[in-house]
């Protein structure tokens, strides 16, 4: 499992998966079920599984081979592939390969993306009439990035650190989607509060 699995705001236990499905549920009820459904970014397919089993029909794609990997021996009958979900070869791949989805989903991705507006745009080309764009993010509380990768990384990236969802629903907005949501993850953030894990509030965004 990727070290960051294990920390506070990324593994998902009984509790924090109880938490999470209500908030999905409460959120994707205009949609069908069995959903067909993209996860960008899915890493080690941490939130993969949780959305296995809620019976949505998943393909995960993620750029790190490692990562991948540990996904598959996780889900071996959910379909991975390695791609970088912020170029337009993986979007024509995909869709000449799959169609469109029901539901695009990330967990943890949109502060790593160098053209967020532009991204968005090419993953709107995925989306069914009707379809939705589900974000997760974190609003860290803390100002101590330090002299690492991501410390300095972050003085480029638009949503790094962003305290609040209004960055994101704006490139949401300039890149097509017409009706967005937002909402802080008040059930998972009560679990991790539960938990005594601090320094940061889920936010979720749906855009059609």
């Amino acid at each position: 499992m990727a070290a960051y699995d294990h920390q506070p705001g990324f593994r998902i236990d009984a509790a924090l998966s109880r938490a999470y499905r209500a908030e999905l549920i409460d959120g994707l009820r205009s949609l069908p079920p069995g959903l067909r459904t993209l996860e960008l970014g899915c890493g080690s397919g941490v939130f993969t599984e949780l959305l296995h089993a809620l019976h949505f029909d998943i393909i995960g794609v993620d750029a790190s081979e490692a990562q991948l990997g540990e996904a598959h021996a996780r889900l071996p009958d959910v379909q991975f592939r390695q791609g970088d979900i912020e170029v337009s070869d993986l979007t024509d791949t995909l869709l000449s390969q799959h169609g469109t989805f029901d539901l695009l989903t990330c967990r943890y991705v949109i502060h790593e993306l160098a053209d967020p507006i532009e991204t968005f745009a090419l993953w709107k080309r995925l989306l069914k009439p009707g379809g939705k764009l589900l974000l997760i993010e974190n609003a860290w509380q803390r100002t101590d990035w330090g002299e690492g990768d991501w410390g300095r990384r972050s003085d480029w990236l638009p949503l790094a650190c962003t305290q609040t969802w209004a960055t994101a629903v704006y490139c949401l907005r300039k890149a097509g989607y017409q009706h967005i949501q937002a909402s802080w993850m008040d059930a998972v953030n009560t679990a991790f509060k539960e938990q005594g894990a601090e320094g940061f509030r889920l936010f979720c965004v749906i855009g059609q």
